[in-house]
């Protein structure tokens, strides 16, 4: 899921939730269970001017659910069950809310340390996906595969009404311990159970190996730090004169927008739009400068397990850098999540836009495709399309 790094923590919306909940309080009040209402939601007049919600339906079957239930009941659940079935209710999978617990889960995922499998998933046609292993994780050591549909959790079964964030946490575990999903794998006809052991998972974000003057740069998320990694990656390139650049997004499920940015302006002119950021409002996030990078051939290695600031830096350097991009088409997760934290220690992810990239490609709907098609056969310790990226830079080296 991709986090817009704006450490804004919307105050406004969380005093909204507050005082929506100072509503209910008055609507619990003013309008008794029994009273007549002409549906779930009225408002009343507060103060002159002001207007506030009561929600007397929400009363009423908490009053009945109290009275009727034979178990015990947690408040606190409750309330928050409440607030995440009204997010919910949006039909968005990846704008959910999030307890304190669950919130500090996700912080600590997105600081690049934290145990699990190691897998990035998301929702295509409405099921559960593996967007990619994350590289030496235990789920890639596993054989889990980017397009895998995750079926069932500890032979759990996923169903219609699971959320993205419970099927994360019902494979989340202690480090140490095993999980068993069960997947179906692109091109097989029959599920299969795949059993990894969790562990502390360390995010190496980038890579570089240079080898007769090409090199090969491998960026395997887009966290807190990746952009200052690449950063000594571009000088250490620099430094050594490198003559063409294979840059391997290859099974990375994204990150921060503003890492893909950073990381496109070490190729790109000043000023040049990276990619258009549209909800209510439109945005072009522009190349920042300092573009040790510039005027390199590039070559982009892509695939479904390429995702969100994966396929912006990709959308970037093909549309306004002249880059190749070689492998297969992306995943197409374009939509931008806001991370709102909220004063309990809750938080809200909430779709605010979708990435378009330079040249109006809408990556949400569409992906991005590659230039040149190239497979890469599992049955063999060879890496094809890396060989073939390696035969098309040698190609542009050579050209008068």
């Amino acid at each position: 899921m991709e986090i817009e790094p704006r450490k804004q923590w919307h105050k406004q919306a969380a005093a909204g939730i507050i005082l929506l909940a100072l509503g209910v309080f008055i609507g619990r009040y003013l309008l008794p269970l029994g009273s007549a209402a002409t549906g779930p939601l009225r408002f009343m007049t507060v103060n002159e001017g002001q207007r506030q919600l009561i929600f007397p339906t929400f009363w009423e079957a908490k009053d009945q659910l109290e009275s009727k239930f034979i178990g015990n009941l947690n408040d606190e659940a409750l309330f928050y069950g409440a607030v995440k079935g009204m997010v919910a209710a949006a039909n968005d999978p990846y704008t959910v809310f999030a307890d304190p617990s669950a919130t500090k889960q996700f912080e600590e995922n997105i600081e690049g340390s934290f145990s699990g499998v190691g897998i990035e998933i998301g929702v295509r046609q409405n099921l559960i996906t593996v967007i990619a292993p994350l590289s030496g994780s235990p789920a890639e050591k596993a054989g889990i595969r980017s397009g895998d549909i995750i079926i069932a959790v500890n032979k759990k079964p996923i169903t219609a009404d699971s959320t993205l964030d419970e099927v994360v946490e019902s494979i989340r575990g202690p480090r140490g311990s095993e999980v068993t999903l069960t997947v179906l794998h692109k091109d097989e006809g029959a599920p299969a159970d795949v059993t990894v052991k969790r562990d502390t998972i360390e995010v190496e974000s980038v890579k570089l190996k240079i080898e007769n003057d090409i090199a090969h740069v491998i960026i395997t998320s887009f966290n807190s730090d990746t952009a200052s990694r690449f950063n000594t990656a571009a000088k250490e390139m620099k430094d050594k004169h490198v003559k063409g650049i294979i840059l391997d997004v290859r099974g990375n499920p994204g990150g921060f927008l503003q890492a893909a940015v950073d990381i496109a302006s070490r190729f790109l002119p000043t000023g040049t739009v990276v990619v258009s950021e549209r909800g209510k409002e439109t945005t072009d996030y522009q190349a920042k400068g300092n573009p040790l990078l510039e005027g390199i051939p590039v070559i982009v290695l892509i695939n479904e397990g390429s995702a969100s600031a994966s396929e912006i830096l990709a959308g970037a350097l093909h549309d306004r850098g002249n880059a190749t991009l070689l492998g297969h088409k992306s995943f197409g997760k374009g939509s931008v999540q806001e991370f709102i934290k909220l004063d309990d220690g809750s938080s809200l992810r909430v779709t605010v836009a979708k990435w378009f990239t330079p040249n109006n490609i809408n990556i949400n709907e569409n992906g991005i495709e590659p230039d040149l098609v190239a497979d890469d056969n599992r049955d063999t310790p060879d890496d094809e399309q890396l060989q073939k990226a390696q035969e098309e830079i040698a190609k542009r080296l050579r050209r008068p």
